[in-house]
């Protein structure tokens, strides 16, 4: 694709991206909203917390804030948006870290700030000041709908015993992510017509139970050449790591950097092999032929949907030591390759689900993996993409049914298939059929749904945990058990009528928080609305009912008063209960929603 073309394309994205943002701001400020569509795309388990802290004569600035008490890691969010910009202007390294720097000062010199005592950031102020709260990673965000042209690591540390790193989101790595094709059964690599090298594995003997099995596999291991992965990885990138629990990486971390820095390590280089866990992949298919080497090595030559289930930092750090001119010619990874040789079956597809998300479970040692994107191929999820792609909305006014939901399985799913189409009539019959505002994530789904249940502690913790829950609360749809022939089937059916009520609780969900956005909230606002969805189901979900919400697309009117006055005892509770803890941290325990179960629920209960 010519530079030009994709300059246009990245135009025509970032116009599109201003627009859907101009809507979100009806509801909210326009940095919130920059935030808020950003966050869609990034890889956190928690939300970050709007606070909107800036003291530019102290040179000071934190706008959001998340806090990960297992990993003891604190996210600090800087937002450089610039809404009456046309076109992307391109940023500079200098400006990025100066920016980075103004979280970084807040950081250290917190206690010496003059805070009003009103102000939200004062809940960031109580964590750190609380001696419970351990914190052994800063992570500095820096979010910006301008152009890091160079796109250069910027470095960062604090004199106390601190790993800092920092993350550049500009505007071209969201259009990276949208613009990525996500069918990685696509992948066709001839490795010696593409890069002019392949590579050799040896084979591993198969167990006779497995051989006289319908589906079997084949399993090689050895190693690969480091710089033909990265070659492999420049050339497909987020592609081939699609199914990998960790998509769209970058060197970052503890782990990540120290294999970067291994790799620039002239001493270290030749031991990167004895140092590094290596990958582990899976293929559907590929040409691999005996080697003279030997009568268990195989010159692997092609491979057809090769996909990276573990080791994609791994990968990522590579590729970003082979982008920073670094020779890795003599460097060599040590690889797993599981040939599947599935059928086209359900029972077959079900069994390489299972076994792609056993072998990213199991082998994944390096980093935390994140529920939602291991189980995304399951098909339980599978089957919520189906429907929200077949199930029409109806209509309010008699007329045919014209939209749908549409369900994300995978980030940016939506955009990747918007701009499949034409630019024009194509396009525009697109969004009639799924509106932007009818789009909804997986993770989204889990919070709703959990707060619907009577969870709002477990959204409160963020998506990935409201995933996991979600997905042990709904687990007989994805569950599998074997049949009398020894195939795998569903232990229950998902149906379009369980889809229509998940949709009608984030309809709930949604409903309330327009509610919510009313009481002009920052700090709080994703708390109060799952406490408060939680408490309407606890006193009132028996006069509520799901399916009349989808076919009315909406939950009656008449609830905004209660909603309302549900939300402001929310609000109340949560800040005096939570004393001198963290509000959002308190929000996050059970406890906590115990306590105000046994307080407000008298409270709050009259007749509609």
């Amino acid at each position: 694709m010519s530079n030009l073309k994709i300059k246009h394309e990245l135009q025509s994205f970032y116009n599109d991206f201003m627009k859907d943002l101009q809507t979100e701001t009806l509801k909210m400020s326009p940095f919130e909203a920059f935030l808020e569509e950003y966050v869609k795309y990034m890889d956190f388990p928690s939300s970050p917390i709007y606070v909107e802290f800036y003291r530019p004569n102290l040179n000071v600035q934190v706008d959001a804030y998340s806090y990960e008490e297992d990993e003891k890691e604190l996210n600090l969010y800087i937002i450089d948006f610039d809404e009456f910009m046309d076109q992307p202007d391109e940023i500079t390294m200098t400006a990025l870290k100066e920016l980075a720097n103004k979280a970084k000062r807040f950081f250290t010199q917190y206690n010496t700030l003059p805070i009003d005592p009103s102000h939200d950031i004062n809940d960031l102020l109580s964590l750190l000041k609380n001696e419970e709260s351990v914190i052994e990673h800063l992570n500095i965000t820096v979010l910006t709908n301008k152009y890091y042209r160079t796109n250069k690591q910027i470095e960062l540390t604090i004199s106390k015993n601190i790993q800092v790193d920092v993350e550049i989101w500009d505007i071209d790595r969201l259009f990276q992510i949208v613009s990525s094709e996500q069918e990685s059964s696509t992948i066709f690599i001839n490795f010696q017509d593409e890069f002019n090298q392949s590579f050799e594995l040896m084979k591993v003997p198969q167990p006779k139970s497995l051989i006289e099995t319908q589906d079997t596999f084949d399993c090689y291991i050895g190693f690969i050449s480091a710089e033909l992965l990265a070659k492999a990885y420049d050339k497909w990138g987020p592609k081939l790591v699609e199914r990998n629990v960790r998509s769209f990486l970058q060197a970052r971390g503890a782990t990540n950097k120290g294999i970067r820095d291994t790799l620039k390590n002239e001493s270290e280089k030749d031991l990167f092999i004895v140092y590094n866990n290596g990958i582990s992949s899976v293929a559907r298919s590929g040409n691999l032929t005996p080697s003279s080497n030997g009568s268990h090595v195989f010159n692997i030559e092609t491979l057809e949907g090769w996909q990276i289930v573990n080791g994609g930092q791994t990968t990522a750090s590579i590729h970003k030591a082979y982008r920073d001119g670094v020779d890795l010619s003599e460097v060599f990874v040590q690889t797993k390759l599981t040939i599947l040789h599935t059928a086209d079956s359900d029972s077959s597809m079900l069994a390489e689900e299972e076994m792609v998300a056993k072998i990213s479970k199991y082998a994944n040692t390096q980093n935390k993996i994140n529920q939602s994107d291991l189980l995304a191929n399951t098909k339980f999820m599978s089957s919520l993409e189906h429907y929200s792609r077949t199930v029409w909305i109806p209509s309010q006014d008699k007329r045919k049914a014209e939209s749908k939901w549409y369900f994300e399985r995978a980030r940016g799913q939506y955009m990747v298939d918007l701009n499949r189409r034409k630019r024009g009539k194509e396009q525009t019959e697109f969004k009639k059929e799924f509106p932007k505002e009818l789009l909804l994530n997986k993770v989204d789904l889990a919070k709703n749904f959990m707060s619907w249940e009577g969870f709002p502690h477990v959204s409160s913790k963020g998506g990935e945990e409201a995933f996991k829950k979600f997905m042990e609360q709904n687990k007989s749809y994805w569950k599998y058990e074997k049949n009398s022939e020894n195939q795998l089937k569903d232990l229950e059916e998902f149906t379009s009528t369980m889809y229509k009520r998940l949709i009608a609780r984030v309809i709930i969900n949604r409903k309330v928080q327009d509610v919510v956005n009313t009481l002009g909230l920052k700090g709080y606002k994703a708390n109060v609305v799952y406490y408060s969805t939680a408490m309407l189901n606890k006193l009132y979900g028996d006069s509520i009912n799901l399916e009349e919400v989808w076919n009315n697309q909406s939950l009656s009117d008449k609830w905004d008063n209660v909603i309302k006055e549900i939300a402001q005892t929310t609000l109340e509770f949560l800040r005096n209960s939570a004393g001198e803890q963290n509000v959002t941290q308190w929000a996050k325990r059970e406890q906590c929603w115990k306590e105000f179960v046994s307080e407000c629920e008298k409270q709050l209960k009259y007749i509609v």
